[in-house]
């Protein structure tokens, strides 16, 4: 049986596909309605001196056709035995001619069913032969035959792996995939492109309905995807805004395609299984914020995920109800943050855990993870107005030492600071930390417990300043004097007094004179 040469109505049906390679989608569409669980696509190449022959294939183990299933329905277009079938995608009778989208030389249909084998061989002109088969056929396998070469070959087979993932990744039935080499090698077996039908967000919360399943999580990156899908068959994926900060992913029954196959309707049912979304959003997904929020903080590789879900948050939880990052990974409530701030009137950051950091954390003053140009800095400033400092350039941390070092030194030092009438009431040798800048000594009201900056580098000649004097021998100021703290501890507690009291502008006639005599006793 022979048909005529392809009406203008079918060649403006082939060429309404904006993807021609979604011709693997339409068809394992149709296996899929066809009841088989397992399609495999398989791409291979028979290289020639000029040009080879390309041929793509799908093979599904459905229920088959029969003649008059062909004739009424592969042949007929625009009648289809899916209509008003909700278990099937396919609603136009149309999805088969989007096989020649890709200018082939020949498709070849073998099927089989009720007994019946047939090949339907459609030739370039896209007319066709109905032939019968000796050989029995399981389920449907179609051929597309198209000469090129080698490197459009490659291309094709590209476009062909990327075309069945993008569409069928999320299939109900199990989806394989092989492109042979171009050298002409037989392909090895078909694997699965399947996924796990989940967004790209640090964790997702679901709602199941009759015929549904939508999946939501805040999106790590803006602006966010969201995806829509017949038994898991690619519908529309987009960055429309659908649930705004959210990325979704939804697969329902209900959902329809366009004509064109470039677009979902824009139906009640769309519109009902896009509230839901914003419903599932705004319920399940914000109640389990705060948790995924404190998980990420507290988590050392976290802090990409942490950002995403942080600027989520602060637009529609509030601070309050957040958890807040600290350097390294460390959890801080949002509501304990805002005290911890108008105690110290004072919002510190940095953008890595540092000795003074530590100390800074474990003492009880917050610091928070990043740069001052950190978005999510910026909207913690927004939402606290207080002033943005960065930890190490505001604190010093004087490093706590379970046995005292230099003995000798420091008591010399502090009787030489005492002759000079200075305020300190010890010496202590060990590392500072933070804000030092160019003093190696500084005064601290306990070692261990950070100190502020502007207090630390006090005047030891005025009242009301910290009493513990540290020094700091591994500063490079005083690297000639550091090798005297064991060898000549009062040869060196002199320099340090001098350098102490000519630094406060406190070196008058008098005080070099008691010096000088201490020095010489």
């Amino acid at each position: 049986m022979t048909g005529g040469p392809a009406t203008d109505l079918l060649e403006e049906l082939v060429h309404q596909f904006s993807d021609p390679f979604a011709f693997y989608r339409e068809l394992i569409q149709n296996s899929i309605d066809s009841g088989s669980t397992r399609i495999e696509v398989v791409v291979a190449y028979q290289s020639a001196k000029k040009q080879g022959l390309a041929t793509a294939t799908v093979t599904d183990w459905g229920e088959g056709m029969n003649r008059k299933v062909i004739e009424d329905y592969l042949l007929t277009k625009f009648r289809s035995s899916k209509e008003h079938d909700l278990t099937k995608i396919g609603k136009f009778g149309i999805g088969f001619v989007s096989v020649f989208s890709c200018a082939p030389d020949a498709v070849v249909v073998d099927t089989g069913r009720d007994g019946e084998f047939w090949r339907v061989l459609f030739k370039k002109d896209k007319s066709y032969e109905l032939l019968a088969l000796d050989q029995p056929v399981e389920g449907t396998r179609i051929t597309l035959h198209k000469r090129m070469g080698v490197a459009q070959y490659e291309e094709f087979a590209q476009k062909s792996a990327e075309s069945v993932k993008r569409w069928c990744r999320h299939s109900e039935a199990d989806i394989a995939f092989v492109a042979g080499k171009a050298d002409g090698s037989a392909p090895p077996e078909p694997a699965a492109v399947n996924e796990p039908f989940v967004v790209d967000a640090p964790f997702q919360v679901e709602h199941r309905e009759e015929g549904t399943l939508i999946v939501a999580g805040v999106a790590r990156k803006l602006p966010a995807t969201s995806g829509l899908y017949n038994r898991g068959l690619t519908l529309l994926e987009t960055t429309e805004p659908l649930v705004p900060g959210v990325a979704i992913k939804i697969v329902s029954r209900w959902l329809e395609h366009t004509l064109t196959r470039d677009n979902v309707r824009r139906d009640k049912n769309f519109e009902k299984a896009i509230a839901q979304a914003a419903k599932l959003a705004k319920g399940a997904l914000r109640e389990k914020l705060p948790e995924e929020l404190r998980r990420c903080a507290a988590d050392p590789q976290g802090a990409a995920d942490w950002q995403a879900l942080f600027r989520y948050a602060i637009e529609t939880i509030g601070l309050e109800n957040t958890w807040i990052r600290q350097p390294g990974g460390g959890a801080i409530a949002g509501a304990k943050l805002e005290k911890c701030l108008k105690a110290h009137k004072a919002l510190f950051i940095s953008d890595q855990s540092t000795p003074l950091v530590a100390r800074l954390i474990a003492s009880g003053v917050p610091v928070i993870e990043g740069v001052a140009s950190s978005p999510w800095i910026a909207r913690l400033v927004r939402a606290t107005t207080f002033q943005l400092c960065v930890a190490d350039e505001h604190w010093i941390h004087a490093e706590p030492s379970p046995i005292p070092r230099e003995p000798a030194f420091c008591a010399a030092l502090l009787a030489a600071l005492k002759l000079l009438e200075a305020r300190p009431r010890e010496v202590v040798v060990t590392r500072l930390f933070g804000a030092t800048g160019p003093s190696p000594i500084v005064l601290v009201d306990e070692p261990g417990r950070p100190e502020r900056k502007a207090r630390a580098l006090s005047s030891p000649f005025t009242a009301g300043g910290p009493k513990v004097l540290v020094v700091d021998p591994a500063h490079p100021e005083l690297a000639p004097v550091a090798a005297l703290l064991e060898r000549a501890p009062r040869l060196a507690a002199l320099l340090v007094a001098r350098r102490i009291t000519v630094a406060a502008g406190a070196l008058d006639p008098a005080r070099d004179w008691a010096l000088t005599k201490w020095a010489l006793a």
